[in-house]
């Protein structure tokens, strides 16, 4: 018996392979390609990549000491990839030189990272002077008094949570996460609302929102308000267009509005433009509503740090049907608001 054994260890032994040395894909650096080759590929500025590198090293550095642990660039390159990609996990992480595991890994690291940084980046005006500042800039820019920003929603296609799937068919048929931001005179994301699913209206994320808390117990002197479309209801912090306008004020307020409201329909197609796995065309993510929702909210922090460095990038997303109906025209309130302000500032002199 002893002899058999022997004989069948002797046998495994013979079989053995020998062990082969691990095969490491090359990884890319993007500070060895020229500026107009990141732009085209990441459609963020170097010097932005290094500043992200630099802002989230504390917590994507390797826990380990192991010479092929993935460093802090690979990551974040890899998860813009896959943000300005608006392909899935496999080949962007092959764009990378990394494997899919590690992809979304990578993904999931970055996004928490930067979500966790979210509030330095998207503030709403606080405070006399800082809502002073905002207006200032609305009618400057837009020629709109009093606006700290322009409100508005958007779509982003998601694969539905099976026993849920209902909830997340939007007006359009697909499947998605509704997202609001409010935008100032400029474009950048000042708030955002990332958590309710597709068939949930404008109207009813805004009225669940904190927003309405924020311009409680304004005096008439500090008086402002957000600019809205058609599918809200008129409130004495929120202008509204006029569906019927009958005098040249009115008109005048209309066109006026319409140009501060365009500011929050750019933002999106230049956010959608920009980070392809938002867009439809791009695919729907795969991933859960959370992960959805922080994935977007990264995207918005990535997008108002690149305002800073004026890069520009080929429009080509636009959004599907970006008002509804018009709703109920509001209390009387809010119609005398709206009153006021184009009496004091859109009837001619």
């Amino acid at each position: 018996m002893a002899l058999v054994l022997l004989a069948q260890r002797a046998h495994v032994r013979r079989r053995r392979r020998h062990p082969q040395e691990r095969v490491f894909r090359a990884r890319t650096q993007f500070l060895n390609f020229p500026e107009e080759v990141v732009l085209q590929r990441y459609r963020l500025h170097p010097a932005l990549i290094r500043d992200l590198c630099h802002l989230l090293e504390c917590d994507l550095q390797p826990s380990t000491g192991r010479s092929h642990a993935l460093p802090v660039y690979v990551k974040v390159t890899a998860a813009l990839d896959f943000y300005t990609s608006g392909t899935f996990q496999t080949s962007a992480g092959d764009a990378a030189g990394i494997s899919q595991a590690s992809m979304s890994r990578c993904v999931t690291q970055v996004t928490e990272a930067i979500v966790r940084r979210a509030h330095k980046f998207i503030q709403f005006p606080k405070g006399i002077i800082q809502r002073k500042a905002a207006s200032c800039d609305f009618q400057t820019i837009h020629g709109f008094p009093g606006a700290v920003g322009a409100v508005g929603c958007t779509h982003v296609a998601l694969k539905p949570p099976s026993d849920h799937e209902s909830q997340y068919r939007n007006r359009w048929h697909y499947h998605s996460m509704h997202m609001q931001a409010v935008c100032d005179a400029r474009g950048a994301m000042s708030h955002i609302v990332a958590e309710y699913p597709g068939s949930v209206s404008e109207e009813d994320i805004l009225g669940q929102s904190s927003l309405g808390g924020m311009f409680q117990n304004q005096s008439e002197d500090e008086k402002v308000w957000l600019v809205g479309g058609r599918s809200y209801i008129q409130r004495p912090w929120l202008m509204t267009p006029i569906d019927d306008p009958q005098t040249p004020a009115e008109l005048r307020y209309n066109s006026s509005h319409a140009a501060a409201l365009s500011v929050v329909s750019k933002a999106f197609c230049n956010l959608k433009s920009r980070f392809r796995c938002l867009a439809r065309h791009g695919g729907s993510l795969q991933y859960s509503p959370v992960k959805v929702s922080q994935i977007f909210t990264a995207c918005c922090v990535l997008h108002n740090m690149a305002l800073g460095f004026s890069t520009d990038i080929p429009v080509e997303e636009r959004e599907e049907g970006s008002e509804r109906e018009a709703g109920e025209e509001g209390n009387k309130e809010s119609q005398q608001t709206r009153k006021q302000l184009i009496h004091r500032h859109f009837n001619e002199r």
